[in-house]
């Protein structure tokens, strides 16, 4: 049996990179560019397809960040640490979902709580 990896795949559109997958519940793929402010994402069912949507979905967004006068790009900050104790059956279960989601243990923690603070 051929083992399947899931590992994302990566392409530039107009200049922005996007992680690709493919999602097999519609047959085709989905890109979400990294490195925005927002969320922004483009579907289709090839690579030109892709690389076509992808830059009007970038324009569109750029468009509404002008127009809501939000910055469009992730700022760096300061990167902060803390010590975090938890069960050792705790810690297996973090590092599965942090696997299904194609990150590390960490930035699952920090994506998970930045949900949850967003419903605080």
């Amino acid at each position: 049996m051929t083992k399947v990896l899931k590992t994302p795949n990566t392409m530039v559109v107009a200049g922005q990179p996007a992680i690709i997958n493919y999602v097999p519940e519609i047959g085709m793929f989905r890109g979400k560019f990294i490195g925005l402010s927002g969320y922004c994402d483009f579907v289709a069912d090839s690579i030109d397809g892709l690389k076509s949507e992808g830059e009007v979905s970038l324009r569109e967004y750029l468009e509404d960040c002008r127009e809501n006068r939000i910055d469009p790009y992730e700022r760096e900050e300061k990167v902060k640490t803390f010590t975090l104790r938890y069960p050792e059956s705790f810690g297996e279960q973090l590092a599965v979902a942090a696997a299904e989601h194609h990150v590390s243990v960490n930035s699952f923690i920090v994506e998970t709580l930045n949900e949850r603070l967003k419903h605080a």
